[in-house]
C-alpha cells in the first residue's frame, strides 16, 4: 500500500506560502501583468451507501504547489506534487525541491473518515425508509473533502484558509404494484456532514419518490414553466451564466461586447457571490489570491459584469472578479461560477401558481446538455407536476425542457420571495467544482416541454 505523504500543519503550510511568494517576486517576468501561487494539501473521501452498506470507497490525499504568470502574450502555469516553492522558477536549473516543515499530520480529519460518516448517512437512509412503506431502495453517493491552502496574490501577500465540503447525491426508488418512481435530491454545505439535517433530507427525497408513483404522462409543447428555487437555479447557472465567464466572452459568446445592454427581464438581478455562508461555492480567496466578493452580472435586466480570472481579466482590460478556480493546484485556474444568486422578487409562490392557467412545476432540474457559447440547452425535469387552472395538481413523469439562455432571461415574468440555497456540480474542460445555486421560485413564460402526449 502506498505511503501516505507527510501533511504539514498550518504554520508550515503558511511558511511554504511565504517561500513561494519570495520565489514569485524573484522571478518576475518581462511584460508580466500578474502572478499568483498556491500551496495546498487535501483529503477527499467519496463512496456510496446502499442497502445499509458503504461501497466504492475512494480516499484521496495530496499536496501540490503551483505558480501562475499572466504576460502580455501568454498564460504560464507550473505545478508540482508536494510542497515545492521552486516551481516559480521558469529559467534553466530551477533548483531542487524545497523541504518545508517535517511534522507528520497525515491522518485525515475525523469527519471525513467513512466510519464516522456512516452513522449520519444511515440516519438519512432510515428517515427515507420511515417515510412510506413503498420506499424500496435508498442510494447515497457522498463526497467529503477538506483542503488547507495558502494562496499568494500578485503583490506577494499570503492568504490562508481551510475549505470543507460535504456533497450528497440522494436517490430514492419507490415501488407500488407495477409502478416505479425515483426521487432526487442533492444537499450540500461548505462544512462537515453535521451541517446537513439528515432526517429532513431523507424525508424530502422520499416524498418526491412516493409522489411520483401517481405520475401522469407529461404534456408536450410550449408551456409556462414554474421552476422551484435552490436546485432549480441550475437552469440559470448552466444556460445563462456560462456565456458570462471571461474565457467564453473572449471566445465570442452571445454576450461579448454587450455590456450595458438590456439582456433580461427587468425583474432579473443576478449575482455571483462566493461569500454566501455555508454554500458549496464559497471561499475567502479564489485560487489566484483575489479576495472573494459578489459580482453583479445582471441588474434589473441590464448586463453589468463578467466573471474573470487573472488571465481573462487582463485580456478584457479589467480587474479580476475573483473567480479563478481550479480543482487542485495541479490544474490551471479558470473563470468559474461560485454561487449563482437570483435576487428575490415581490410575488409569493402561491400568487405565481395562481396566475398560471396551464403549465408545469419543475421541482428538480437535473442534468442535460448545454452549448456554453450560445446557452442552448435541454434539461431533465425529474420531479415535476402539472399546473391546471392556477393549482399544482398531478405529478408528471420525467420530461425535458428546451430553450436558450437568452430566451430564458427575457421570458422570466415572475419571481417569488422564497429564496433557497441549493448545490450542484459543474464541469469545465475536465475540472469539476461544486457550485451553489441560490434563488427563489421563478416562472419562465414559455419553454418547449417534452413528453408523451399533447
Amino acid at each position: 500500500m502506498p505511503r501516505r505523504p507527510t501533511m504539514h500543519p498550518r504554520e508550515s503550510l503558511r511558511a511554504a506560502g511565504h517561500d513561494l511568494a519570495a520565489e514569485l517576486r524573484a522571478n518576475r517576468l518581462k511584460d508580466q501583468l500578474s502572478s499568483s501561487g498556491e500551496v495546498q494539501s487535501w483529503h477527499r473521501t467519496s463512496g456510496r451507501l446502499a442497502e445499509g452498506r458503504v461501497s466504492d470507497i475512494s480516499v484521496q490525499w495530496g499536496q501540490a504547489t503551483a505558480a501562475r504568470y499572466v504576460t502580455r502574450d501568454t498564460f504560464l502555469h507550473r505545478s508540482a506534487s508536494g510542497f515545492d516553492p521552486t516551481v516559480a522558477r521558469l529559467g534553466a536549473g530551477g533548483g531542487r525541491t524545497a523541504v518545508v516543515g517535517g511534522q507528520d499530520a497525515g491522518q485525515p480529519p475525523a469527519w471525513t473518515e467513512p466510519g464516522t460518516a456512516l452513522t449520519a448517512l444511515r440516519e438519512l437512509e432510515q428517515a427515507a425508509r420511515d417515510f412510506d412503506p413503498t420506499v424500496a431502495q435508498v442510494v447515497v453517493d457522498f463526497e467529503l473533502a477538506e483542503q488547507d491552502l495558502c494562496v499568494v496574490d500578485h503583490q506577494g501577500l499570503v492568504h490562508d484558509e481551510t475549505r470543507q465540503l460535504t456533497y450528497l447525491t440522494v436517490r430514492v426508488i419507490a415501488r407500488k404494484g407495477g409502478r416505479v418512481s425515483t426521487g432526487f435530491y442533492t444537499p450540500g454545505v461548505s462544512g462537515p456532514l453535521s451541517g446537513i439535517d439528515m432526517r429532513a433530507a431523507g424525508s424530502e427525497v422520499a416524498r418526491r419518490a412516493v409522489t411520483g408513483l401517481a405520475a401522469r404522462p407529461a404534456p408536450v409543447g410550449r408551456l409556462p414553466v414554474v421552476v422551484a428555487g435552490g436546485r432549480g437555479m441550475v437552469l440559470l447557472h448552466e444556460a445563462c451564466c456560462h456565456p458570462l465567464e471571461g474565457d467564453e466572452v473572449l471566445r465570442g459568446s452571445v454576450y461579448a461586447g454587450r455590456m450595458g445592454e438590456t439582456i433580461a427581464s427587468p425583474l432579473v438581478t443576478l449575482r455571483d457571490d462566493p461569500t454566501v455562508p455555508g454554500a458549496v461555492g464559497s471561499y475567502l480567496y479564489d485560487d489566484e489570491g483575489v479576495r472573494a466578493a459578489p459580482t453583479t452580472l445582471i441588474e434589473n435586466g441590464v448586463l453589468t459584469g463578467w466573471l474573470t480570472d487573472q488571465e481573462s481579466a487582463a485580456r478584457l482590460g479589467l480587474e479580476s472578479s475573483g473567480n479563478g478556480r481550479c480543482t487542485t493546484a495541479l490544474q490551471p485556474p479558470q473563470p468559474r461560477m461560485t454561487n449563482t444568486c437570483l435576487a428575490a422578487g415581490a410575488s409569493t409562490v402561491d400568487e405565481i401558481i395562481a396566475s398560471t392557467e396551464y403549465g408545469i412545476y419543475a421541482e428538480h432540474v437535473g442534468g442535460g446538455e448545454v452549448i456554453e457559447s450560445t446557452g442552448e440547452f435541454t434539461f431533465r425535469v425529474t420531479n415535476g407536476h402539472l399546473i391546471e387552472n392556477g393549482r399544482v395538481t398531478d405529478p408528471i413523469e420525467e420530461t425535458t425542457i428546451t430553450g436558450t439562455g437568452t430566451q430564458v432571461l427575457r421570458d422570466i415574468d415572475a419571481i417569488a420571495d422564497d429564496t433557497t440555497v441549493g448545490a450542484a456540480k459543474c464541469g469545465k474542460f475536465g475540472q469539476w467544482v461544486t457550485v451553489g445555486v441560490v434563488g427563489p421560485t421563478l416562472r419562465v413564460g414559455s419553454l418547449l416541454v417534452g413528453g408523451t402526449h399533447r
